[in-house]
């Protein structure tokens, strides 16, 4: 019989007390019981088998980004801030306390008040304008994105162009 349940006291007489505790304990067994938790094997268990799963109940849970990816160091990034500006930085779109700043011919200055540094976050941005393109990012100062805009037929012709960018951080 399975662990948890002693075996039948055969030699005690029908009906005493040592087999009325038996047929309790078997009960109790069967019905679930008194079943110590180490006696339980999860060997070949999904998490699909369990009914209702709760994301923030579930243990080592993997992270990363949509599509399950995460950094090359194997910690997820988690989003800390994005937005958007137009080619000029006259209409943004942004988090309370940051600035966008047309610096220069398809360069733009983001400056944020996450107090990151490289090499702990990351950056990414894409381009709003048909014909234009991001070609980086600068991530290598404390609390500033610089976002690098060229023609998507030349990347180096520097173009404005209206961009939307995100920012994450291990």
């Amino acid at each position: 019989m399975a662990a948890g349940v002693p075996p039948p006291p055969l030699n005690s007489p029908s009906g005493s007390y040592y087999w009325l505790e038996w047929y309790t304990n078997l009960t109790n067994f069967l019905n679930g019981q008194n079943i110590p938790w180490s006696d339980l094997n999860f060997t070949s268990s999904d998490i699909g088998d369990i009914v209702t799963r709760y994301h923030n109940t579930l243990t080592h849970i993997q992270g990363g980004n949509a599509s399950g990816t995460k950094s090359p160091t194997g910690n997820a990034y988690h989003l800390m801030g994005y937005g958007s500006s137009d080619a000029t930085c006259a209409n943004t779109s942004l988090p309370s306390g940051w600035t966008a700043t047309h610096t220069g011919t398809g360069i733009y200055t983001i400056t944020h008040n996450l107090g990151l540094t490289f090499p702990d976050y990351q950056a990414g941005a894409t381009a709003n304008t048909t014909g234009c393109i991001v070609v980086w990012c600068d991530t290598s100062n404390t609390n500033t994105l610089i976002v690098h805009t060229a023609s998507s037929t030349s990347l180096s012709t520097p173009t404005d162009t209206s961009f939307s960018f995100w920012i994450g951080k291990l």
